[in-house]
């Protein structure tokens, strides 16, 4: 967003400081989803920000979750108990938006706004701002002194790093301690819903970690010159998520360049502060820091590795290792998969439409006479949950569609919205150009593709779909987000 009157740069983030000039608008919907009409609208009205709250006239409002889109001129923010809050540019008229809550599902955490005046839409995607990458308190810091609790880590004390390319220890000034506190979200993917990760004593190799390890899911370990994320690495047995602990202080220090440091005997990384050092705390000294974010491209201490190529041989190593661990008190969840996506469409009204016909990957729907636009619902699963957490592909993919065309008494068409640049809601954006995926529940305009006939016949062409979980949303929930 923009209309700042501050210098701060609002384009694709949240502010956590400075007075903006916005429009605000509460939004209903709660819990229970559906579309919502804007109340209480305040058109150019100062906004002024802090930390996980805003005021206006006055007035403080306070979010816990976020949705938006890098570019976009909207946000929401959620008060984690029902309340929403939707702020935009000065220049947008929000009368003339419509804004269905997808919020309250795993599969399709989203909210949906439409233009109704041309009936373009887009997805603001969740955002969870407690994606940071810290220690929980105890985690015992390896510095020139010997070990310290994170927290009793201050400004200027100086910490044990590894020089990995050239194999030697040095030290190195810790310019910035930071403190803040998390509660989990548990309607979320475990990945995502802020659950503190625990590494068994040895489930690294014997004696790494030396006692258990609790760190964030997005904390990074050092192996073989790169770093990796705790969360594609847990195997449910010595690495899993610690539901025990819902809500928990969490740490971390930033030394004068990003580095290799070791925490309770395991290489891990030091603060790179992205961007998101407001959400801290910091308590004792007190040091004046530069302004400019940190990249992982030009400032990290090793390269951040996700590909699958480096994290699955790692994965199966440690998942091996963990069948020899003794003390192992977590157990692996069963999960059943299945091929079929059930898939079927939703009308406007609500109506559920089967498959008249299936051969192969071309799915035939007989529509009503008047559709003028359906949603392409079916399960949808993420690549992390149904192959493994080293896949580093957390959005939920319902069915990648190639061709669509539509067929009535007098006239054929083909359809190609979802493979535009600009698509329309439901369908993942992406490189590919000859299909698209859904995430489970995707808008198909038909337009006038009916217009004067009695019906027609739509028919689907997938390029893949499935596996699928299950365990995930269910067909029952999917169609509820499409009445």
């Amino acid at each position: 967003m923009s209309g700042s009157t501050s210098t701060s740069d609002s384009t694709s983030t949240i502010p956590t400081s400075g007075t903006y000039i916005l429009n605000f608008a509460t939004l209903g919907g709660g819990n229970s989803g559906g579309t919502t009409t804007p109340v209480n609208i305040q058109n150019s009205v100062s906004v002024t920000f802090s930390k996980s709250s805003f005021t206006i006239n006055g007035k403080n409002y306070t979010y816990d979750l976020t949705w938006g889109k890098s570019g976009s001129t909207q946000i929401i923010l959620g008060d984690g108990h029902g309340g929403y809050y939707l702020l935009t540019d000065a220049d947008i008229k929000i009368s003339d938006f419509s804004y269905h809550n997808y919020s309250y599902s795993n599969s399709n955490n989203h909210w949906t706004i439409t233009n109704t005046t041309n009936s373009s839409s887009s997805n603001l995607a969740f955002n969870n701002k407690h994606f940071v990458t810290c220690f929980l308190s105890g985690s015992e810091i390896s510095t020139a002194d010997g070990t310290r609790a994170v927290e009793k880590i201050q400004i200027g004390d100086q910490l044990v790093a590894f020089d990995w390319k050239h194999n030697t220890p040095v030290t190195r000034r810790v310019v910035w301690a930071g403190k803040a506190h998390a509660t989990a979200q548990a309607n979320l993917p475990d990945d995502e819903a802020g659950w503190p990760v625990r590494i068994l004593k040895d489930a690294l190799a014997d004696g790494v970690p030396y006692k258990d390890m609790l760190i964030t899911a997005e904390h990074c370990l050092f192996f073989n010159g790169k770093f990796v994320p705790a969360r594609m690495l847990v195997n449910g047995v010595s690495i899993f998520y610690d539901k025990t602990i819902p809500s928990y202080d969490y740490y971390h220090v930033e030394t004068e360049e990003h580095s290799v440091i070791t925490a309770d005997g395991v290489l891990t990384e030091s603060y790179l502060d992205t961007g998101n050092r407001l959400s801290f705390r910091q308590d004792g000294k007190v040091a004046t820091l530069r302004n400019a974010a940190r990249t992982w491209q030009d400032d990290a201490a090793a390269p951040l590795e996700v590909d699958r190529a480096f994290v699955e041989p790692l994965f199966d190593t440690l998942k091996m290792r963990a069948a020899s661990l003794k003390d192992g008190s977590a157990t692996v969840p069963s999960t059943t998969r299945t091929q079929d996506p059930d898939l079927h469409l939703v009308t406007q009204s609500g109506a559920v439409i089967r498959p008249m016909r299936q051969d192969g990957p071309q799915y035939s729907f007989m529509l009503p006479p008047g559709t003028q636009a359906v949603h392409i619902v079916s399960r949808a699963s993420r690549p992390a949950d149904v192959i493994g957490p080293f896949v580093d592909d957390r959005r939920y993919l319902g069915v990648a569609v190639s061709a669509i065309s539509s067929t009535s008494a007098k006239q054929q068409h083909t359809l190609t919205a979802h493979l535009q640049a600009q698509k329309p809601a439901g369908w993942h954006e992406d490189d590919q150009t000859n299909y698209a995926w859904t995430n489970g529940n995707a808008l198909l305009p038909l337009g006038n593709a009916l217009e004067g006939e009695t019906g027609g016949v739509l028919v689907l062409t997938l390029a893949a779909a499935g596996p699928y979980l299950l365990d995930a949303p269910t067909t029952s929930e999917m169609t509820r987000h499409s009445a």
